[in-house]
């Protein structure tokens, strides 16, 4: 792909963005040093401030480091990651990777008094049940993750029916209950769980990584809880950490 081009002039950012992003990928810059914003303004026919947001866009995504006085680096080794859990936490988007089928349903929703784990987090009362169900991911036709899902009953406008889900819980949550989800807080383990690892087609013996989602509205309100369940023959994670 050759930077020569003249960009789209609505959409200046992302394509110049894109273009760059892609030319990391392919290796494109030896020594995994940019040309200066100059010559990169010059070589896509835009501003020079255009070529600097392009490059903020990347700097956030972790695949350009910018060093005050040595210029810009770029990371193919990073641009060509796939399932990043530190850009996004949704499955089907991480799924999809690498252009994969995807897709989500929902299965066994029950009125419960919820988990032990549940039932903290919530700080449900005495006599308080929780709407429990599963959310269940396929890639390419495989179950890939399994993720069990507790939220209070008394949080919901209508109760959903099945079949095809929301893409993710938060449009689904946001959908169906009250309030609005945002933050998540993530602890992760590992679990011996036999009713995953027969979705999974696993022996029951095999370890999962368990993944605890604690869900948190704008008023700092507890609202669900999930446990997720991953399949270690499908599911491939990544994240990137930058060091100062």
């Amino acid at each position: 792909m050759s930077l020569n081009v003249k960009l789209d002039r609505s959409t200046l950012r992302s394509q110049a963005a894109e273009i760059l992003f892609n030319m990391i990928k392919e290796r494109k810059f030896p020594g995994n040093r940019l040309p200066a914003e100059e010559e990169l303004a010059r070589r896509m026919g835009v501003s020079r401030a255009t070529v600097r947001e392009a490059l903020y866009s990347l700097v956030q995504l972790g695949v350009i480091t910018k060093r005050q006085g040595k210029g810009n680096f770029c990371h193919p080794t990073i641009a060509n990651l796939s399932a990043r859990l530190d850009i996004s936490t949704d499955f089907l988007e991480l799924l999809r990777a690498e252009g994969k089928e995807a897709r989500v349903v929902h299965r066994n929703l029950a009125f419960t008094a919820g988990t032990a784990e549940a039932r903290k987090y919530l700080a449900l009362g005495e006599g308080e049940e929780v709407v429990r169900f599963d959310r269940l991911y396929y890639q390419d036709g495989r179950p890939a993750i399994l993720a069990e899902i507790e939220i209070p009953r008394n949080r919901f406008k209508e109760l959903p029916s099945g079949g095809e889900a929301h893409p993710t819980l938060k449009e689904f949550y946001e959908h169906y209950c009250e309030g609005e989800l945002v933050k998540m807080i993530i602890r992760m383990k590992s679990r011996i769980y036999p009713p995953a690892a027969e979705i999974f087609q696993l022996d029951g013996q095999t370890p999962l990584l368990w993944w605890q989602e604690k869900w948190l509205t704008l008023e700092d309100q507890p609202a669900c809880y999930a446990s997720v369940y991953f399949n270690p023959g499908i599911t491939s994670l990544a994240m990137v950490v930058a060091l100062g």
